[in-house]
């Protein structure tokens, strides 16, 4: 079993604010679907090729999820590369920021993919240079280079521009100093490889609320630049709904013009919180080791929190998960202290079955502490018994169901000649046929004792 002590920081919510760097596995189901739905048709028109490329805002309250959406898409889609981009924070450094952004999520892997199909398409330089002219010859070059075993390591330092020295800054200008050059390396790329980029731009509003509204509308105007000289990729831009408008009102009708209507992430329904709240749960009652029935699937929490929870958030999904984390703190003090005097309980009765057992059969016998009580198999040449231990009257009912479940699959799974209990059968358990042989505590060294001899 768990040990209870490193459960004391265990909360399935204590995670209310999701982050670009810190993988997010599940979904905010419904809020989310009609947003996932817009993406992926606005991604199906750029991969048949009907558009180059699509701006879609996601706007939301805060709160409402607009980083975990990016988990969303990064996790549900798979005909798109999905990448993150931080708003930058100079609006002169815009194409040399995504191009970084592209290049740290796609890695090395991605540059060889480019260079590949660039030398096996083109096979010299100078062909490829015809259809990549300007700032794209000396992209191309330096693609070319990285399949050239004596200049390959210093291609890539160059392409990455993550390690820049004298050798790199000679190769021919600097992607992630020069604009242009990086706006051609982008287009390349995109024309490259197999499948649309959906770029997530992340906290739109960031410029407009540090820098000001000429900051946020230069941001908007290279946008735009990209949108129109470039192909195959998808712009999210996510903002707060409270500053959408105003930024939309500052643009030039040129920026407003190629940007489609938002899509708005919506609040939580109460059915969505207990949705939420049954997901979440299902690795806190793996750690408690409990299998709670479709009643309990809730627990620790109940109902009323769930009602608690949506009276109090509104449908915000961020203070909705932050009340549920706080009724999970206060349940998980009594339930520790229980699990922790129940982990006592079955130690200390298991050490002595193991002292007779061993005594009795001259034999080494091991004890697992399981959906919190203990279980012991005992193996002769002609039985094979069960001995099991149920867990301490007066914790938590559903840490009892989960014993009683797991002794039955357990029962049922195994052939086993005998199946001794340590205690006593509850009296809704009574009516049912369990054929198990009873012993007490007191009747430990005598009557259990002399059961073992006959063995």
């Amino acid at each position: 079993m768990t040990h209870v002590a490193s459960l004391v920081i265990e909360n399935p919510f204590h995670s209310f604010t999701a982050r670009s760097d810190v993988p997010e596995f599940f979904n905010l189901n419904r809020p989310n679907q009609e947003a996932l739905k817009h993406v992926i048709r606005f991604l199906e028109i750029v991969r048949r090729k009907k558009r180059e490329s699509v701006i879609l805002p996601i706007i939301a309250e805060a709160g409402y999820g607009k980083t975990h959406f990016y988990w969303v898409l990064r996790e549900t889609i798979r005909d798109a590369y999905v990448v993150y981009i931080p708003v930058p924070t100079n609006p002169n450094r815009v194409y040399s920021h995504f191009y970084f952004e592209t290049i740290k999520a796609g890695g090395a892997p991605l540059l060889e993919y480019v260079a590949d199909a660039l030398t096996q398409k083109y096979r010299k330089v100078e062909h490829a240079a015809v259809d990549f002219p300007g700032m794209g010859n000396i992209v191309i070059d330096g693609f070319f280079a990285l399949k050239d075993p004596s200049q390959s390591k210093l291609a890539l330092k160059w392409l990455t521009g993550f390690d820049i020295d004298d050798n790199t800054t000679n190769f021919k200008r600097t992607i992630m100093d020069d604009e242009e050059l990086a706006l051609a390396a982008l287009k390349i790329i995109l024309k490259v490889i197999d499948k649309p980029i959906l770029f997530f731009v992340d906290e739109l509003e960031s410029l407009f609320i540090a820098l000001g509204p000429e900051a946020e509308l230069q941001f908007l105007e290279t946008l735009k630049k990209m949108h129109n000289e470039a192909s195959n990729f998808i712009l999210c831009l996510a903002c707060l709904a409270t500053l959408w408008d105003k930024i939309l009102d500052l643009s030039s009708t040129a920026v407003q013009s190629r940007i489609e209507p938002p899509v708005v992430l919506k609040r939580f329904l109460k059915k969505d919180i207990q949705d939420y709240c049954i997901q979440m749960l299902q690795d806190f009652h793996h750690k408690f080791e409990i299998l709670p029935s479709d009643q309990d699937s809730l627990w620790p929490l109940t109902k009323g929190d769930v009602e608690s929870s949506y009276a109090y958030s509104h449908g915000n999904p961020r203070e909705a998960i932050k009340w549920l984390a706080g009724c999970i703190e206060e349940r998980k003090a009594p339930l520790l202290k229980d699990l922790e005097k129940n982990q006592k309980h079955l130690t200390s009765s298991g050490k002595k079955i193991k002292a007779i057992i061993d005594k009795m059969k001259e034999t080494s016998t091991g004890i697992l502490q399981k959906n919190n009580g203990a279980f012991i198999s005992l193996s002769t040449s002609e039985k094979r018994v069960l001995i099991t231990i149920p867990p301490l009257q007066g914790i938590d009912e559903v840490f009892h169901q989960s014993y009683w479940s797991s002794l039955r699959t357990n029962i049922d799974k195994e052939e086993y000649c005998e199946v001794i209990l340590i205690g006593s059968i509850p009296e809704e358990k009574e009516e049912e046929d369990w054929n198990l042989k009873l012993f007490s505590d007191t009747e430990l060294k005598t009557e259990f004792s002399e059961y073992l001899r006959q063995l």
